[in-house]
């Protein structure tokens, strides 16, 4: 298993800002959905702070790295839990949304097979415009929250030296202004616009571009300038997944994220391995139940 960089060493950590949905989620592990006007009955249930951007920065701050979540929560007393709660894992919380509303919250499903369904209760925010990114040497956005989340990518289009990660999990508007920005985009296999183009198919300036693929392998495609500024996209590789038996597959897409942000920035390593490591750490993730379980094995 992984080790995660010693706290003492986390003054000199690359520091992350990661923007986007946090959500209290509500998980149900049965195999029974409710017919019209009729309700299911488990034991078996349990809640936990959710959203691409949160469970990113919560895996990379588990991992040893300096993650800030930039994200709408709300004033209340559920925010005020989640934003204690994230403390706790090591995440600076920056809530541009302090008015009195509720957080987002997701009701999901988990069968036995490992499988999720999910309903994801959204609304937009009034939110906060005062916005300090000095202090960050990389971004990654999942493209939710876009109420504070083209503010940023608009001011960290402007900073010299800022890598722009893009967690591209399925089509939303605004995607091609992320793009645009982007220098790293990873994206899932289902990913792909109204004509069917995946993101090695579309206008896209970004050096490296991958797509995961669940516990198939890994696609990836790197970007090179070479005479008179031409971008020129080299051939496609396939990285390798570890196979496993997945429990319970919630938040891994968000952790491979989180994990591949540790790698490349905290731990230096290239695009290509640090894509591998994201994807042993996730499919570590998947073996227990819930999102945070594999945490505990961490040395």
């Amino acid at each position: 298993m992984m080790t995660k960089t010693n706290k003492t060493d986390s003054a000199k950590a690359p520091k992350g800002l990661f923007v986007g949905l946090c959500t209290k989620d509500i998980l149900y592990y049965t195999d029974e959905l409710p017919a019209h006007n009729h309700k299911s009955k488990t034991e078996d249930f349990a809640t936990y702070i959710g959203g691409p951007a949160a469970n990113a920065a919560i895996t990379h701050a588990a991992l040893g790295g300096d993650a800030t979540l930039a994200t709408c929560l709300g004033d209340s007393t559920e925010s005020r839990a989640m934003i204690e709660e994230l403390n706790g894992y090591g995440v600076k919380v920056l809530n541009y949304s302090e008015y009195e509303t509720v957080p987002n919250t997701a009701c999901i499903v988990v069968s036995s097979d490992g499988k999720r369904t999910i309903l994801s209760g959204q609304h937009s925010f009034r939110v906060n415009r005062e916005y300090d990114l000095s202090d960050y040497d990389f971004v990654l956005f999942d493209c939710n929250q876009q109420e504070i989340s083209l503010d940023i990518l608009s001011a960290f289009g402007t900073s010299d030296g800022k890598t722009v990660v893009l967690d591209a999990g399925s089509y939303k508007p605004n995607i091609e202004k992320f793009l645009e920005r982007a220098d790293i985009v990873i994206a899932s296999e289902d990913f792909k616009d109204a004509a069917g183009h995946t993101i090695f198919d579309m206008n896209c300036n970004a050096a490296h571009k991958a797509i995961t693929r669940g516990e198939k392998p890994i696609l990836y495609g790197k970007t090179e300038v070479v005479q008179g500024d031409c971008p020129i996209s080299q051939e496609k590789k396939e990285l390798p997944v570890e196979s496993v038996v997945a429990v319970d597959t919630l938040g891994a897409g968000d952790i491979f994220h989180g994990a591949f942000c540790y790698g490349y920035f905290e731990k230096g390593y290239s695009c290509e391995e640090a894509l591998v490591f994201a994807g042993r750490v996730a499919s570590e993730s998947v073996k227990y139940r819930g999102p945070r379980e594999w945490m505990k094995y961490l040395r």
